[in-house]
């Protein structure tokens, strides 16, 4: 008997452990698709980002055992037409299989409960996933690993809670990328209208209206993102090349410089720190 018991015991434990996948993969709902916590990689987004300025294996589960196995189950369980196997161990002792399939189902029942435990909210989780980017980010050592922590970061900005929301802004950028201001612009319009407190939706009209000329109109987005997220690299980068397009030369160095205090190895904005550092310094002299 000691073999079936065995193979019962494996069986219910895979079982339990894929309730626990599936159970964890559903109860965390936003998140890495691949089952990576931490960060995004470059497949998980639906769409390409557009720059702002700039299993569990079920059928094992249901495997069944090997002739041998089946063979030994049947003559511990007197199938075969013989008298079945006594337990393993001195009266009173549990067998090795049941003590193991015991702690089997104490271990896996442990882990379910862990997994069916509330989780965050969306928002949160998005914000605890953003702020551990943020902090990889400014401790960068290499700008190729910036660079990924990056558009790992405007992948989760890219997307929302709202599915409607979310075919909204592919449309949108797709517009944008083909030229069609017009229709991007319009899709922008009932994205902010519809989700007001996405930031990615107010910078993604931002970039839109600068790239026709409307730098008012763009200015007023990017302050509206600032307001939802003041670590919006891309927005503050937009901002600076507004200001010095204006001429303002002093005030678009500020906000390149704190662009900089969020990404310090972004490589355009490093330039157009110290070019207009030179310019600036200049004009005091």
């Amino acid at each position: 008997m000691r073999a079936y018991l065995l193979y019962a015991a494996s069986l219910a434990a895979a079982m339990v452990a894929g309730v626990y996948v599936l159970a964890q993969a559903h109860a965390e709902g936003f998140g890495d698709p691949h089952g990576r916590a931490g960060e995004i990689t470059a497949d998980d987004s639906p769409i390409p980002p557009q720059r702002p300025f700039s299993g569990f294996e079920l059928d094992r589960l249901w495997a069944a055992p090997g002739e041998a196995d089946k063979e030994t189950a049947e003559e511990n369980l007197g199938l075969d037409g013989r008298k079945p196997a006594g337990p393993e161990g001195p009266p009173g002792v549990p067998a090795p299989a049941a003590e193991a399939a015991s702690k089997f189902r104490a271990a896996s029942a442990g882990e379910l409960k862990k997994a069916l435990a509330p989780k965050p909210a969306p928002e949160a989780m998005r914000k605890q996933i953003l702020d551990r980017l943020f902090d990889r980010l400014r401790n960068a050592g290499d700008p190729g690993d910036a660079q990924r922590i990056a558009a790992s970061i405007e992948r989760v900005w890219l997307q929302s809670d709202s599915d409607t929301a979310n075919l909204l802004m592919q449309r949108a950028t797709v517009s944008v990328q083909a030229g069609n201001y017009p229709l991007a612009l319009s899709l922008f319009d009932k994205l902010v209208a519809l989700e007001p407190d996405w930031a990615e939706a107010w910078n993604q009209r931002a970039t839109t209206r600068f790239l026709t000329g409307d730098t008012d109109g763009a200015m007023a987005d990017i302050d509206r993102v600032m307001k939802l997220e003041p670590r919006h690299f891309g927005a503050l980068a937009g901002m600076g090349m507004i200001l010095q397009g204006a001429g303002l030369e002093k005030s678009a160095l500020e906000i390149f410089n704190k662009a900089l205090a969020v990404y310090p190895l972004e490589p355009n904005i490093q330039k157009l720190v110290e070019k207009l550092t030179l310019e600036v310094e200049g004009q005091d002299i």
